[in-house]
């Protein structure tokens, strides 16, 4: 009975253990959210217009609308840039889906313009202040958990361009290429810390020996 008792204890020591850690990455993730939606005054003025910062943030905003208006259709060439030829869309659909995705279940498969543009502004500044979640991680796997803290308190506080490119009204995907490699190098470095820890390598990968 004991033993079948143990890892239910070990279980809820380790979610006990680990609790303050939690809430402290949530109020930094917070805290980091709540300094890129300082300047919301500035994007969205008081007759109701809202003020996207620069050009890219513009264009981001067209092709959700194109997208949302042809769902889940995506435009592919843009007549209106490199004028009279028009050219096709390099940039890659997720970041625009993603907040098309969001768009659509808040306004309940029929969003408004201005759900859509409230959508586009914020969407930056909740990406960038998600990344402390896997920067906390990054600490921890390097120095223990106090590490991680550390390492989100630096995140979330830091100036320059990641800042200015998480920053409320700025819609460029740049914050969104910052979270999913900071994810990649977080599940990047469990992999190898499990491998470790169960002594694979990549003889056993490429002999298919998973025991």
């Amino acid at each position: 009975m004991v033993s079948q008792d143990r890892p239910a204890t070990t279980f809820k020591s380790r979610i006990k253990s680990s609790l303050p850690y939690t809430l402290a990455v949530a109020i930094i993730g917070f805290v980091s959210l709540w300094i890129r939606t300082r300047p919301s005054e500035y994007v969205f003025l008081s007759n109701g217009f809202v003020r996207f910062g620069g050009n890219d943030p513009w264009y981001h905003m067209r092709t959700l609308n194109v997208l949302l208006e042809n769902y889940p259709q995506r435009m592919f060439f843009n007549p209106m840039t490199n004028y009279p030829y028009g050219s096709y869309i390099h940039f890659g659909p997720l970041f625009d889906q993603m907040m098309a995705i969001i768009s659509l279940i808040l306004g309940l498969g029929s969003p408004s313009q201005d759900l859509i543009n409230t959508v586009g502004a914020y969407f930056p500044a909740v990406l960038g202040a998600l990344t402390v979640i896997p920067v906390y991680y990054i600490g921890k796997y390097l120095g223990g958990r106090k590490t991680g803290i550390l390492a989100a308190v630096l995140i979330a506080f830091a100036p320059g361009q990641f800042l200015s490119r998480s920053i409320i009204g700025f819609t460029d995907h740049h914050v969104a290429e910052s979270l999913f490699s900071t994810f990649f190098m977080m599940f990047f470095m469990l992999a190898i810390i499990t491998a470790k820890k169960n002594n694979l390598r990549f003889e056993d990968l490429f002999n298919k020996n998973f025991n």
